[in-house]
């Protein structure tokens, strides 16, 4: 997939991947990483875009009688979630000793490339959970991700206790019963430090359950709800709301399709030589945005401890 997005050849004529290789390139983006993989992908034209969202306020059949007309009809609930894309760049180099002693010779431009737009791709997720424009993290700063966005949300304050199902039930109790309709679409997003722990209370239980959680590398669910590791959720944080402590983790309980990433499609990958340090620069640009579309669809777990 990368081979085929990713062309060297192509980089002196401007480096604007064609719309086959943006394609590629998002969908690779995709696969290296966990929630955006999870996410709605809005393919964006532009750097904003507006999302149409249609819903109900609430009941709309009524009891009818006949010959007699309703007394009210019913009204659709019409909304917009804006997507604000922010300008992304990986700006890297490579020496021109490097490509001529090296033993890949004139592979080895394209494996860096290649290496380089992996980890372009787990930035991507990084920045879509932690970013946070008061962040001191100048990368993080872009724009405010799942994270921040979830404070509009419903919260559960684990007060320095690891995952367990105390904890998993409060947070499924608190999400509104509406977003229970579609079950099979919740997702629990937790670090893997933290899902361990959920793990491992059911590899102490002298049972054939106990021993398959032993032995299996997947966390039980709760609920018939899966719980998944997300390994760039972070787990070194202080605690937030008044609760004092370290090396605390979050998470987050929510409909797969609520979480929703915006990628442009002009993808440009450029090439250029500086010939006085004797190095070739190479750039990948892009630009991204990251919302919920219900707010209201999301339960977020603070001052979540991981046992270590």
């Amino acid at each position: 997939m990368l081979s085929k997005a990713i062309d060297t050849t192509s980089l002196g004529d401007g480096g604007l991947l064609t719309t086959g290789q943006a394609e590629r390139f998002i969908d690779m983006s995709l696969d290296q990483s966990v929630m955006l993989k999870d996410a709605r992908v809005v393919r964006m034209h532009s750097a904003v875009m507006e999302l149409d969202k249609i819903a109900t306020s609430g009941r709309v059949s009524q009891l009818r009688s006949e010959g007699v007309a309703p007394e009210s009809l019913a009204e659709a609930a019409f909304s917009k979630v804006t997507l604000t894309a922010v300008d992304i760049i990986t700006p890297f180099e490579i020496t021109m000793e490097a490509l001529e002693d090296s033993i890949e010779r004139g592979d080895l431009e394209q494996t860096v490339i290649r290496v380089m737009a992996r980890q372009t791709a787990t930035d991507l997720e990084e920045l879509a959970i932690q970013g946070d424009t008061t962040s001191q993290d100048t990368f993080l700063q872009g724009l405010d991700g799942w994270r921040v966005l979830a404070e509009d949300g419903q919260s559960v304050d684990f007060e320095g206790a690891t995952l367990d199902k105390d904890g998993l039930g409060a947070m499924y109790k608190a999400l509104p019963n509406r977003y229970k309709r579609n079950h099979g679409e919740l997702r629990f997003y937790f670090a893997p430090a933290a899902v361990q722990d959920w793990h491992d209370t059911f590899s102490d239980r002298a049972s054939a359950l106990g021993d398959q959680a032993l032995t299996s590398a997947v966390a039980p669910p709760y609920m018939g709800v899966p719980v998944v590791s997300v390994p760039t959720v972070p787990t070194d944080l202080d605690g937030v709301g008044g609760f004092e402590g370290s090396n605390l983790t979050y998470g987050f309980l929510t409909p797969r399709e609520n979480l929703v990433f915006g990628i442009h499609r002009d993808i440009r990958i450029d090439k250029d030589r500086d010939i006085l340090r004797g190095v070739n620069i190479y750039t990948i640009t892009t630009r991204v945005a990251v919302e919920f579309e219900e707010d209201d669809a999301v339960v977020l777990a603070v001052n979540v401890a991981t046992g270590a």
